[in-house]
């Protein structure tokens, strides 16, 4: 009797090295200090484009990275925020900023728009003031493109969605509108149901400005500007950045990368740190080959 041997799986191993380098920022500290600032901020009754400014530079306090309803565990494209991004075509006020987020069945592209912080929903009589009801029609707007099956196309080409998910899963739009404070309505029954029936819509979504809070698994996340064809520009890199496999191939697709790490509000040491370890992961991503990645390894 022949006994034939059972072949044993093959043991992949990491097909990069870690280097030790000065720490990010922990995520928590970070937490604490971004907050703090963008109430205090929010208190000083700023523009829009300061706001906007503020959110460019902590994209981990922007909404929408996850998909709606039941949060995914997928991270948003290239982990990334989206400032001002274009919609081909469109006559009217571009989106301040959009996630493209995914989970196994759909992908949606969260598109956000900003109103400055002072600006209330209701005048005295309680009817939505013109400000608002112009805020929410952007929003229509915005559906209305998506409508057109040619744009979801030029869509998916000016942005680089990748072909496996706008090919096998289906687009489903998600608009966030981020408007006026809390004290408006809060301990005001009548105005809370009124606010509450504003943004009805399966695909819309309306917050206020104090409900915003740092997103502790988007550490990493970045802000990035579309140049089309799926090329993007680094904007802003938080202090709590990190490099590793995990996140290396979107390196392969945004430009500046560097620059924006020495323009960021990280110490120097760990700014040349993050400088010289950039190439060696492009490197990587461009040649990783076959081999298990930790997720939790970072550098």
């Amino acid at each position: 009797m022949v006994i034939s041997e059972v072949p044993r799986p093959m043991t992949l191993s990491p097909t990069y090295e870690l280097e030790i380098g000065p720490s990010p920022q922990s995520i928590e500290d970070y937490a604490v200090s971004t907050e703090t600032q963008f109430h205090q901020l929010l208190d000083a009754n700023p523009s829009e484009q300061h706001i906007q400014n503020f959110l460019e530079q902590n994209p981990a306090l922007v909404p929408g990275a996850r998909t709606p309803g039941s949060p995914s565990g997928h991270s948003p494209l290239h982990n990334a925020l989206i400032t001002q991004p274009r919609l081909p075509g469109l006559r009217s006020k571009l989106p301040d900023f959009m996630w493209i987020g995914f989970h196994s069945l759909a992908w949606f592209p969260t598109l956000i728009e900003i109103e400055r912080p002072d600006k209330q929903i209701f005048r005295s009589d309680g009817v939505p003031r013109t400000e608002f009801t112009q805020a929410r029609n952007q929003l229509a707007q915005w559906r209305a493109w998506f409508s057109q099956p040619t744009n979801v196309l030029t869509f998916i080409r000016e942005y680089g969605v990748p072909e496996d998910v706008a090919r096998h899963r289906s687009m489903k739009l998600h608009m966030i509108l981020i408007y006026g404070r809390r004290y408006e309505f809060e301990g005001d029954s009548v105005k809370s149901n009124q606010r509450s029936a504003l943004v009805t819509g399966a695909d819309e979504e309306l917050m206020s400005f104090d409900r915003l809070r740092v997103d502790k698994d988007l550490r990493d996340a970045i802000t990035i500007r579309c140049n089309g064809s799926g090329d993007y520009r680094a904007v802003a890199v938080p202090p709590t950045f990190t490099l590793g496999p995990t996140f290396a191939d979107r390196l392969a697709h945004i430009r500046g990368l560097g620059d924006a790490i020495r323009q960021a509000n990280i110490e120097a040491e760990r700014v040349e740190f993050l400088h010289r370890r950039l190439e060696y992961w492009r490197r990587w991503n461009a040649n990783r080959g076959v081999g298990i990645i930790n997720g939790a390894d970072c550098e």
